[in-house]
């Protein structure tokens, strides 16, 4: 029964990883277990190919593509059994502007079911938040945080 119910959420979370990793890239990506016997012996990796770009393992990609496949992995596991909040600490550091708007877009999307919280400094991350608290050091070495109006 063990082995089953792994296995149903692993297709699943497949399933969805492929999807969510085709949307942020415009490639392809699918989760390798190292023992489909035995998974619970084993560990999880990924096969990824960014667009215009050969197959690779995570450990072979920039840092922006791990971040991407990381993200996508979280993603996937989200749309199969969501959880009610998720905190980011910029995440979106790696990423190109392009890649920012794809990871923001499907926040805004995802977070109809879940609570996001994001520390961020990339412009459309955080254009496309509901809330946003501004956080500044002052002079004398203290911090003030101000909620800023958003029209995402």
């Amino acid at each position: 029964m063990k082995y089953e119910t792994f296995m149903s959420a692993f297709k699943a979370i497949d399933a969805n990883f492929r999807e969510v990793f085709a949307r942020l890239t415009s490639g392809s990506g699918h989760l390798i277990l190292e023992n489909e016997e035995d998974p619970f012996s084993g560990g999880l990796s990924f096969a990824v190919q960014p667009r215009d770009k050969p197959v690779h393992l995570l450990s072979a990609l920039s840092g922006g593509e791990k971040s991407l496949t990381t993200l996508a992995f979280i993603f996937s596991i989200q749309q199969h059994n969501p959880a009610p909040f998720y905190a980011f600490d910029e995440v979106d550091m790696s990423l190109d502007g392009s890649n920012v708007e794809r990871i923001a877009d499907m926040i805004k999307e995802l977070s109809k079911t879940s609570q996001f919280i994001l520390v961020s400094l990339r412009k459309p991350m955080i254009e496309g938040a509901d809330r946003i608290l501004g956080v500044t050091l002052l002079p004398d070495k203290t911090s003030f945080v101000t909620g800023i109006k958003s029209h995402g």
